[in-house]
């Protein structure tokens, strides 16, 4: 009876250690269940970030198309405008050189009648 006593005493420490490890077990599963759930959640979250940032970029090229567009009007006008200045540069310098080639006729001198002829007395 002894034995069975022995055996019993050791058949309950048995259980205990194996409980002792089972509850080990499941606050590491408990555990790494959070781990997987915040994982889970981070996923998602990355997932949405990754939408929102196709969208951006979807609206970013747009938005460079269109400012490549522009740029290129602006390019022309600036062209045509820088064009039209050196054509009137050239007008101008042209007008000025013929300006400065002209012959300049010299100013009339007008005569003074001396109606007293007091000039005229004295000699």
């Amino acid at each position: 009876m002894i034995y069975a006593i022995i055996a019993l005493a050791v058949l309950g420490v048995f259980v205990i250690v194996l409980a002792i490890i089972c509850a080990f077990v499941m606050q590491a599963s408990h555990g790494l269940a959070q781990e997987r759930n915040g994982a889970q959640h981070d996923l998602e979250v990355v997932r949405a970030n990754i939408k929102t940032l196709t969208a951006e970029k979807d609206t970013l090229k747009d938005e460079n198309a269109d400012l490549s567009e522009a740029l290129e009007a602006t390019r022309v006008l600036y062209n045509k405008v820088l064009r039209e200045r050196n054509e009137l540069v050239a007008r101008a310098t042209a007008l000025q050189e013929a300006m400065e080639a002209r012959p300049t006729q010299p100013k009339r001198a007008v005569r003074k009648n001396s109606t007293t002829g007091e000039g005229h007395n004295e000699a």
